[in-house]
């Protein structure tokens, strides 16, 4: 019999108890495995914390299982301090063979509804209404009627004992208040009304008054986060009721328990593992904890009136994570990677001219980084885009109301995917003023002694608490944010970082092109080019970073190309010297690869030393009841840390003595470097306790001079002790022999008197035992002073030795600025080395281009250019290509076979333009180029069905783009424009297009099919005509009609080629001969026709026959 396998969909599944009669012996189980199911067992009786936790309408039904059923004895009132002996033994189940777990197997999917659509606010029918209530889950279609498995009561399958009925109705799929229907938001407004909020939901007063505590306290929690499952803390357990128990159940694999409603769970313990499955499942997840022990409840319920409501302990959410809002906790398990995810905030306006004013934030949660940007857009938003592009997005926020039709249909169209969210005006999407009154009134920007300072980028952006107008809606965008995040209770957390920087978005309308830091390249030319991705792309060539925050910087690499020679040369330099040291190259990679994310890694230790989330936050008053697990995470989390910084700091002394500067920049210390000299400060850390000894136990013990206060306490104990040693020393004169104290706890420090000296006990001392015939125990009034001082001490140590660990997390975080600067060298050395890898691996010929200031006579020259994602193509055949030098014009009109490499080769050159502007080898024997300012991409084209916008009308708008910001510097590649018109009016518009360019002089690629356009330019002097060289077969039979056999050579030549071969292509596809051989004889017919009418218009235009032309229309006919 096969091994069952040990996943997470069965690791909380209860196993399918023995037939009575059958006999066979079940496998021993591991430790590990007995106890889950121990701890499963125990989990089935902690349900609720009142008598009627087994109903929720104070319904009695029977059971097989024994429930507690004393409110007084709650599963959640074993304190996470206290052992409970007895305590399995009064809640002991039975093994019943009849008692089996439900095991759904169909999908969850149609439980929960997608969101409401952002910015929409168009009215809808009753009948439509029901499409726009609350999501669990992103892609989910359907509504919260969809009924999922019940147990069957009393019924079992033929084939086994689970009841699998996907039909059978839970409770929530019976409540009124959760009918399509009778959905409302928490303000009791439809789904239909302007103002709709699908995040809650309504619950009726009276129903909320039937439930338990536990289960009210739970509805009123889910009533303001419908669109979040819920981790909902009972005891030592998370449990999930209703429509979560049932994502629980499909998702995570977990059983149901009995009862008439729906309800899961899992213990504490298993929170970093089934979190990280739902997040990549696109849910939000709340974790609800309690906030008070029972010890608490009773002492607040004493001597007071109190209802059934009060004799509850105390929960409160204390996080909520999603996809694009993760602060890591000592709970969590990384699981993002280096991949960074975004949250966007847009806040929008009408600009000059009918452009749109935006205002941006976007924040990356896991690091604590945000980005504010404000700036006028095009039409086409091509910078909001641009934008999206090197920062995508995973949640994008928005005003309700005020987002304008053409943006509303930009994010419904090409962000139709991505979680988007409309926020009320004032109350949600805060003012300016208010943003910057919240910011300044709370905790955020106050060091631990309260200490208030703005970071710096708030000098520029506001005077004070009054926002600067041209500023105004990029701090309504951080309002946003702000407000998202207090929600989710991560507030203090990402924003205390004060890791703010200020975007600038690329200027595609700057005329002094010595002001312009890089090359553009807007969303469709990164797109087209396939620069990102992981697959196929050139990041996907260029990536032999080592670090998590290299891969991200290089990403940014890859969208901005410098647009300054000096800083390109000083790369170049850079990589070159590593190429050409390859034992240092490998080396600082090897240092670089141990290096892990200190990114990620400093905003945990942040988060971990914050006073305010210990004095502010729910998270603060949690009983958590593993926290031993979670001090040693911290730990582990914070050596590792150390660690990875004294890895870092290797590097300074692999460079010594380099004689590159950029390298010497990013590796050695000041004055020779901008490398931060850590090592005073690694020591102090590394110097302050016992690193085994903290991992081992769960807790810091710090070493003198680290913590003040601990410090105070420790020189206390050792006053005591000093005294209590000077007494005894006293005692041990005054009865003549030596002395010792003992006892323990409270009765510590009894002096102990040999029996033959005892009589010297004068009435000051206090017989408090005797050993007979050997000693006797005395105290006095001074050494009962002494433990009551050394108990006080004691006692006073134990509290501060439990904030030990925030405080030196919380002094580690203090040198942030130290770390940043580290973190910057070591992230840009990172991809340096990178590309001098990829440089070094490279099979063929490679080469660092020449690139020249921007100048008035623009060329580019590559020579064995081949695409760099066809390294490992043996049979890639490498190209040359001329522009702007003599005999060789700016624009190539390109024609050749379908499938001959047209396209190809237009994105090779423009793909080797951007790798020379970032910095890097390019796949070429030779390349020169003049700066490019940017490059334009015309590839493929699709109709827009929202806009009602045909193939043509996309095609010749993103021409217009090209025309209006093209300049002589910009790379203009542009593939087979017109086609999506007819023949003549294509070729009309194509010719013009390309006239035009010509009088741009701007380094232009133009493939066609058009021959007649070819024939246009064929004699022109500013344009060079080339085409994809091929063999032909078959080519020249007169007599029969044969498809030509067309061999690619992929070598561009000079001139153009006669003709598209189109059929061969429809040989490739497959197209049947017959109707190939048809339409051959279609074509020879045209071409036919198109050889006679030339011949006519040549023979009219001769010289020879001009004095008969002009006789003829001297005629008066």
């Amino acid at each position: 019999m096969a091994k069952r396998q040990s996943t997470l969909f069965n690791y909380f599944s209860s196993p399918k108890v023995a037939k009575k009669e059958d006999t066979k012996k079940e496998p021993a189980k591991s430790d590990d495995e007995e106890e889950i199911i121990t701890t499963k067992k125990r989990h089935r009786q902690v349900i609720d914390d009142s008598s009627d936790s087994d109903n929720e309408g104070n319904k009695k039904k029977t059971s097989k299982r024994d429930v507690r059923s004393s409110s007084s004895s709650e599963a959640e009132n074993s304190s996470p301090n206290k052992s409970k002996k007895g305590s399995v033994k009064n809640n002991k189940i039975k093994d019943d063979p009849d008692e089996e777990s439900v095991s759904p197997k169909k999908s969850v999917k149609g439980l929960f509804t997608k969101p409401v659509s952002n910015g929409s606010q168009n009215k809808k029918n009753k009948d439509d209404s029901d499409e726009e209530t609350v999501s669990l889950k992103k892609p989910v279609k359907g509504l919260l009627n969809k009924p999922v498995s019940n147990e069957s009561q009393g019924q079992e399958s033929s084939t086994n004992n689970e009841a699998t009925d996907m039909h059978t109705s839970w409770l929530h799929n019976t409540l009124d208040f959760l009918k399509p229907e009778n959905i409302r938001d928490i303000n009791k407004r439809k789904p239909d009304h302007p103002e709709y909020d699908c995040r809650t939901l309504y619950v009726p007063e009276k129903y909320l008054t039937t439930l338990t505590p536990v289960m009210k306290q739970w509805w009123e929690l889910k009533s303001r986060h419908m669109d979040t499952v819920l981790f909902f803390k009972v005891g030592k357990f998370y449990e999930l009721y209703h429509m979560d128990a049932v994502v629980g159940v499909i998702e995570l694999g977990f059983s149901y328990m009995k009862g008439e409603f729906a309800h899961s769970g899992f213990p504490e313990s298993a929170y970093g593992k089934m979190l990280p499955i739902l997040l990549e499942q696109g849910y939000k997840v709340a974790r609800v904890e309690q906030t008070e022990t029972p010890e608490m409840m009773a002492e607040r319920c004493k001597g007071k009136s109190t209802t059934k409501y009060d004799k509850v302990v105390k929960r409160e959410l204390c996080q909520i994570t999603s996809d694009a809002i993760c602060v890591y906790t000592a709970q969590m398990e990384d699981w993002q990677n280096e991949k960074p995810r975004f949250m966007f905030a847009i806040c929008t306006k009408e600009g000059a001219y009918g452009n749109a004013r935006i205002g941006v934030c976007l924040v990356e949660t896991s690091m604590g980084f945000f980005h504010l940007s404000e700036f006028d857009d095009d039409k086409h938003f091509s910078r909001l885009l641009a934008l999206f592009t090197e920062f995508p997005p995973v949640l994008i926020l928005t005003e309700k109301g005020t987002v304008s039709k053409e943006l509303s249909e930009l994010l419904q169209t090409h962000f139709k995917d991505i979680k988007q969210d409309s926020l009320v005006t004032k109350s949600q999407f805060y003012t300016a003023y208010d943003t910057l009154e919240k910011l300044s009134s709370a905790c955020y920007f106050r060091d631990s002694e309260g200490n208030f300072a703005w970071p710096e980028i708030f000098k520029t952006l506001a005077d004070d608490c009054m926002p600067k107008p041209e500023y105004e809606l990029a701090i309504r965008s951080l309002g946003a944010c702000m407000w998202y995040l207090k929600d989710c209770k991560v507030d203090i957390q990402v924003l205390s970082m004060k890791k703010f920087q200020w975007y600038d978005p690329l200027d595609f309308t700057l005329k002094d092109k010595r002001k312009q830091d890089h090359l553009v390249l807007d969303s469709a030319t990164i797109h087209n080019l396939e620069l990102l991705g992981f697959s196929n792309t050139l990041k996907s060539v260029l990536d032999h970073c080592k670090t998590s925050f290299g891969k991200r910087l290089l990403t940014r690499w890859i969208c901005r190309p410098l647009c300054d020679p000096v800083k390109i040369k000083e790369r170049q330099n850079a990589i070159k010297h590593l190429v050409n040291d390859t034992s240092l190259l490998q080396d600082a990679q090897n240092i670089l690869k141990e290096t892990p994310d200190l990114e990620r890694l400093l905003m945990k230790i942040h988060t971990y030393g914050s006073k305010s989330l210990t004095t502010q936050h729910p998270d603060g008053k949690a009983i958590l009841y593993d926290n031993k697990t979670y001090s040693r995470n911290k730990i582990r989390d914070f050596l590792k840390t150390l660690k990875g910084f004294e890895k870092a700091c290797e590097i300074t002394h692999l460079f010594k003595g380099c004689e590159n500067r950029l390298l010497r920049k990013l590796t050695q210390v000041k004055p020779t470097g901008g490398f931060e000299d850590l090592s005073e400060t690694l020591r102090y850390f590394e110097n302050a306790f016992d690193q085994q000894e903290a991992e081992k136990e769960g807790k810091i013990i710090p070493r003198k001079g680290v913590v003040e206060e601990f410090d105070d306490v420790e020189d206390t104990i050792d006053s005591i002790n000093k005294k209590l040693n000077d007494y005894l020393k006293e005692q041990s004169k005054f009865f003549g022999s030596s002395l010792k104290y003992v006892g323990t706890d409270k009765k510590r420090f009894q002096l102990e008197v040999p029996e033959n000296k005892s009589h010297k006990a004068t009435e000051k001392y206090r017989l408090e035992g005797s050993k007979k015939g050997s000693s006797k125990k005395f105290t006095t009034d001074t050494t009962r002073a002494l433990l009551a001082e050394m108990i006080e001490a004691e006692g006073i140590r134990a509290k501060v030795i439990l904030d030990i660990s925030r405080k030196i997390f919380e002094k580690f975080s203090s040198k942030q600025d130290q770390f940043d600067r580290v973190i910057q060298c070591l992230t840009v050395l990172d991809v340096i080395c990178s590309l001098a890898e990829y440089a070094k691996n490279y099979s063929y010929e490679i080469c660092l281009p020449d690139v020249l200031p921007f100048s008035d006579e623009p060329k580019l020259i590559i020579q064995d250019g081949r695409h760099p994602c066809a390294q490992n193509l043996d049979s890639f055949v490498p190209n040359d290509t001329k522009m702007g030098v003599e005999g060789f014009p700016s624009l190539i009109v390109i024609t050749g076979p379908n499938m001959g490499g047209k396209s190809t080769l237009m994105r090779q050159i423009a793909v080797i333009c951007v790798m020379a502007q970032m910095g890097s080898y390019v796949p070429a024997s030779k390349c020169e180029l003049t700066l490019l300012d940017r490059i334009f991409t015309r590839l493929g084209a699709q109709d827009d069905l929202t806009k009602a916008q045909s193939t043509f009308y996309v095609e010749l708008s993103e021409a217009s783009c090209i025309l209006q910001y093209a300049t002589k510097h910009s790379l203009v590649i542009i593939d087979e424009l017109g086609r999506g018109t007819s023949t003549h009016d294509g070729n009309a518009i194509a010719t013009s297009y390309v006239k035009k360019l010509t009088e741009f002089k701007c380094r232009t690629t133009f493939s066609t099919h058009y021959h007649s356009l070819v024939d246009h330019f064929t004699d022109s002097p500013e344009v060079q005509l080339g085409h994809m060289a091929c063999m032909i077969e078959n080519e020249d039979n007169e007599e029969e009609i044969s498809v030509e056999h067309v061999t690619f050579l992929y070598k561009m030549a000079k001139g153009r080629c006669p003709k598209s071969y189109g059929f061969n292509a429809a040989r490739l596809a497959g197209l049947d001969n017959k109707l190939i051989s048809e339409g051959m004889a279609v074509a020879r017919r045209f071409e036919e026709r198109n050889k006679l009418w030339n011949a006519f218009q040549t023979s009219i235009h001769s010289k020879q026959i001009s004095d008969i032309r002009r006789a003829i229309t001297s005629l008066s006919l």
